[in-house]
């Protein structure tokens, strides 16, 4: 039985009970039997009433109407996973040999998506003007490699290496300009730095 429903009752009964006590006083007047009759009535409605006041107060049961004692389980906190940083190079070189120069590329984080990484070989002119030639397609991960300039290569000039992100516009093209490179290689390189830089540049010694 609900709480409103019990206080209804409860308010019910206490009229009742007030127009009992009017009619018993006013039956006192004509028979003792009946005065003596209505107070015990009047006493069994008054315990119905306190009782119905009582089942009111008194907290909800078991019948699924009264809020549930089950705690709320806890639930802990979803750790989130670190962000891994981008792809990075560090690079090193050494003399390998008659023109040709031996790189080693230490890798650390993830590669980006849409990015094709290569090595570029840098040539300083000497006039402002600096070549860009795509030499190798790096893997994501470290390595090392053989850096060759062909024999009727001029040594003067100081060349570089340097590691960039090519989207997938420039990866085609890179791989178009490494087919030409060759003793007689023609418009096989970038006229300018292309893509992102993924390292610092490091000297070639030739």
């Amino acid at each position: 039985m609900s709480s409103d429903a019990i206080y209804i009752t409860a308010v019910i009964s206490g009229i009742i009970t007030v127009i009992l006590v009017i009619t018993f006083l006013y039956v006192r007047k004509h028979s003792e039997k009946w005065t003596i009759m209505s107070f015990v009535a009047a006493g069994i409605f008054g315990i119905a009433t306190v009782a119905q006041v009582a089942l009111a107060a008194a907290p909800a049961g078991s019948d699924g109407e009264g809020p549930s004692s089950t705690p709320t389980p806890s639930v802990a906190p979803i750790a989130s996973s670190p962000t891994p940083e981008d792809l990075r190079y560090q690079l090193s070189s050494s003399p390998g040999g008659t023109r040709t120069v031996k790189v080693t590329a230490k890798a650390s984080g993830e590669p980006e998506p849409g990015l094709t990484y290569w090595f570029i070989l840098e040539v300083d002119w000497g006039d402002g003007n600096v070549d860009y030639y795509p030499r190798r397609k790096m893997t994501g991960r470290s390595t090392s490699f053989d850096v060759t300039i062909p024999a009727n290569a001029e040594t003067k000039y100081p060349r570089n290496g340097r590691i960039y992100g090519l989207d997938s516009a420039q990866n085609s093209q890179a791989e178009d300009l490494l087919t030409r490179q060759g003793p007689s290689g023609v418009n096989d390189f970038f006229e300018e730095a292309i893509g992102q830089p993924v390292s610092d540049a490091v000297k070639l010694p030739y």
